[in-house]
């Protein structure tokens, strides 16, 4: 296993981080961990990820697999009764990289998006234990974690005109 360090400054005319040279890194190699960092140095906000890789893939690439041959190996650990939790966290994923301009795999993979909604973490330290989320990542964004996790979702999904349920950030969904 190797260790690679990259860091990419904010770009204030596409208002985010171009992920581009993180990208380009990674499409050949499988990666074990990512850890982000995020610091401001002279006013300049700069995003650094610490990544564990091995040198190609271990697996069939994904981009070039079926889909049906894809790894998606997360899916079989979530139930129906699952489900409803995992949706609301990739729902506020998404929202939370279009705010701040990353792809959904940096902040959190749909593994770890899996892992969260299996074990239910009830305070930061036990949401550091699950593999690829670090300190840093649980205090920028474990409390809306945390907060999302205690949401009792109905068994079964509310069909679309008999009525309503409240998403995590108050909107109807």
């Amino acid at each position: 296993m190797l260790v690679k360090v990259i860091s990419l400054t904010f770009d204030s005319a596409a208002g985010g981080f171009r992920d581009d040279e993180l990208r380009e890194f990674l499409k050949d190699k499988e990666l074990v961990s990512m850890q982000e960092h995020f610091f401001i140095r002279n006013d300049i906000p700069y995003l650094t990820f610490v990544l564990k890789y091995f040198p190609h893939r271990v697996e069939t690439d994904q981009k070039l697999a079926p889909k049906g041959e894809r790894d998606e190996s997360w899916r079989k650990l979530l139930t129906e009764k699952d489900m409803g939790l995992f949706n609301l966290l990739r729902d506020w994923r998404a929202q939370r990289c279009k705010k701040e301009g990353l792809p959904p795999y940096i902040l959190f993979t749909n593994q770890q998006l899996t892992m969260i909604v299996k074990k239910r973490p009830q305070s930061l330290a036990e949401l550091t234990q699950i593999d690829g989320i670090g300190n840093a990542k649980a205090q920028k964004y474990g409390q809306e974690i945390l907060e999302i996790s205690k949401i009792n979702l109905p068994e079964k999904p509310v069909e679309s005109g008999l009525g309503e349920q409240q998403g995590f950030n108050g909107a109807t969904v």
